[in-house]
């Protein structure tokens, strides 16, 4: 059975606390690892400790990011060429529940991680709904 390995790069503590909502739902979440840019950090000490995680994270893995163009996500996606893995921006709650669920009994020859980066960005944006239009449109 394939350890799907998920590593959520945000800025401060966004990525800490969105894998504890998800717990809330989920349960404790095994094979999630966050990196957190900190206000004191700098990008060396972000970049030699995103480095030190990736090199000791096993594949398949995917990285999931905040904000494209940021820190976090530039950093990850410096290193895609290094590591070869997937990077998706954009985390919300949804998608990581949905990525995290769907890994959870996959075999190796199932993990097929540019689906699994498109079902991300799917959820991302069925994720987004502007709740009053709903329900005005259901009445």
């Amino acid at each position: 059975m394939a350890k799907f390995n998920i590593v959520i790069a945000t800025h401060g503590r966004f990525g800490e606390e969105i894998v504890k909502s998800a717990e809330m739902i989920t349960g404790k979440m095994e094979n999630v690892q966050v990196l957190s840019l900190l206000p004191t950090m700098s990008f060396e000490d972000f970049m030699k400790q995103a480095d030190e995680i990736l090199a000791n994270t096993e594949k398949p893995m995917m990285v999931l990011t905040d904000l494209f163009g940021g820190t976090p996500c530039n950093v990850f996606t410096a290193l895609s060429r290094k590591y070869n893995y997937d990077v998706v921006s954009g985390l919300n709650l949804p998608m990581l529940i949905d990525l995290y669920v769907n890994t959870l009994n996959m075999d190796d020859s199932d993990v097929d991680v540019d689906q699994l980066a498109e079902n991300c960005i799917e959820m991302l944006k069925e994720s987004g709904v502007h709740t009053n239009k709903k329900l005005d449109s259901e009445e």
